[in-house]
């Protein structure tokens, strides 16, 4: 998807020739109406996410997720290159996008794939902020001197509730793992204009009523190393997120999950093979939906295998 603060960051890690230019987003897994996701896998081409769903019901999704969330896919997934920093904005949480007529709010976490020097991005306020002064701070120019501004490296991560003030600036490669949500309200965009000389719209209103303006400083996720493979990255209400490096064969027991698990490949390439013997070959750039009714992956790489796991 083209926006004005896009780059070939995505493009390259693809492997894809375009003559796009400013390519911002890949959403990799997606339910939005609109945008939804078609699968390319033998068997499957041409079905998208919905119709999966309703096709194979809990055997792709698992009970639990379909009691929980019935025919609504619950997370969406995506690669984001930040060629520019993206506006400074924030999400609704579920009370508030519900009270508008959207089953979900949009709770994300962002994992850093890779970085240009001196890339960093804002994550929540520092400080308590009034939101009686929250204009006037936009006004002046001030409000991001109220925030968290974290330098990015690869292999970082970070956790953004829904309520949280954000911003990624430019020089970050990221995998968002969010609740499958559009709603954004912008409330800075650094005054920047399309080839038409337009500036894009702010929602400052619906921004203070989504805003979180508590002060707090731990948006950085830790990665928990369990000293194999796989690391756990992040919990949340919404997903779970581990990241899976390999460079050699492994085995991942899938059994107690009770969840589709989505496997996005940032670096090298593998084979996998569930306990029935399905085999897929997944390389950078390329994301998989492993069902819930998967119990086993063999996974084989070629190289060195990065990827990140999310279910729910």
């Amino acid at each position: 998807m083209s926006k004005l603060w896009g780059g070939t960051a995505i493009a390259d890690l693809k492997k894809i020739n375009t003559d796009g230019a400013n390519i911002g987003e890949s959403l990799e897994l997606s339910a939005l109406p609109g945008q939804e996701t078609i699968c390319v896998s033998e068997g499957y081409e041409g079905l998208t996410l919905p119709r999966l769903i309703e096709k194979y019901g809990v055997g792709l999704m698992g009970e639990r997720i379909l009691q929980r969330y019935g025919s609504h896919f619950p997370l969406l997934v995506k690669f984001i290159d930040a060629c520019e920093p993206l506006s400074v904005q924030v999400h609704p949480d579920d009370a508030l996008a519900q009270s508008l007529g959207m089953p979900f709010g949009k709770s994300e976490m962002w994992y850093v794939a890779d970085v240009k020097p001196g890339a960093s991005l804002v994550a929540g306020f520092r400080e308590d902020v009034d939101p009686a002064v929250f204009e006037q701070l936009l006004a002046d120019g001030t409000l991001l001197t109220k925030a968290n501004v974290y330098n990015t490296h690869p292999g970082d991560a970070f956790y953004i509730p829904a309520g949280t003030l954000h911003s990624i600036g430019a020089g970050n490669l990221i995998i968002e793992i969010q609740q499958t949500s559009g709603a954004t309200y912008r409330v800075y965009d650094f005054d920047r204009t399309d080839a038409q000389g337009r500036k894009r719209e702010l929602h400052v209103a619906m921004a203070k009523r989504a805003l979180n303006f508590n002060g707090r400083t731990d948006y950085h996720c830790t990665p928990q190393s369990s000293g194999s493979e796989l690391s756990a990255v992040c919990r949340s209400p919404y997903f779970s997120v581990a990241s899976l490096c390999l460079q050699k064969p492994y085995a991942l027991s899938l059994k107690d999950i009770g969840s589709f698990v989505v496997v996005v490949c940032y670096q090298g390439a593998a084979t996998l093979i569930d306990q029935e013997g399905n085999t897929e070959t997944l390389c950078a750039g390329e994301t998989l939906l492993v069902p819930a009714s998967a119990t086993m992956l063999h996974l084989t790489p070629s190289g060195k295998f990065a990827a990140l796991l999310a279910s729910v």
